[in-house]
């Protein structure tokens, strides 16, 4: 009754963190890692200013999970010197997808997956993952 109550009250953005569930626990999506929290917005990973990251860290063949400025979460992908990067929250419900492995992120919820090109390949998400802004100089990838 309490989130029905929280429709009607509060922006539907953020009534992802109220009522989504996680089996990890995490209900905020602040956290890092390739663990699951819950996103606050399908369009929360894109905001005016940039965020780094060393290309190292990013494990190539794999993804990374990264927090944005405004307080989404990013997915970025590594393939040798190529990265790309997505809004990490799962078209289904948006909840925070875990870093690739095997080729593949899962949404935590409900087992919806995306390959590393960021399209849906199992439902029941069946749109992509939105494609982010991005570019690698040096050592240095950086989400704008």
């Amino acid at each position: 009754m309490l989130c029905g109550l929280a429709v009607a009250l509060v922006a539907p953005g953020a009534l992802a963190v109220a009522c989504s569930s996680d089996d990890s626990g995490n209900t905020g999506g602040s956290s890092g890692g390739s663990g699951g929290g819950s996103g606050s917005s399908q369009s929360g990973a894109s905001g005016g200013a940039s965020t780094s990251t060393p290309l190292a860290d990013i494990p190539d063949g794999g993804g990374l999970l990264i927090d944005t400025e405004d307080g989404g979460k990013a997915l970025l992908v590594r393939n040798g010197e190529e990265v790309k990067a997505f809004n990490a929250a799962c078209t289904h419900q948006g909840t925070i997808v875990r870093a690739p492995e095997n080729g593949i992120s899962v949404c935590p919820s409900h087992g919806s997956e995306f390959d590393t090109s960021g399209a849906a390949v199992k439902g029941p998400a069946t749109k992509p993952l939105a494609e982010l802004p991005v570019t690698v100089e040096g050592d240095q990838v950086t989400l704008a």
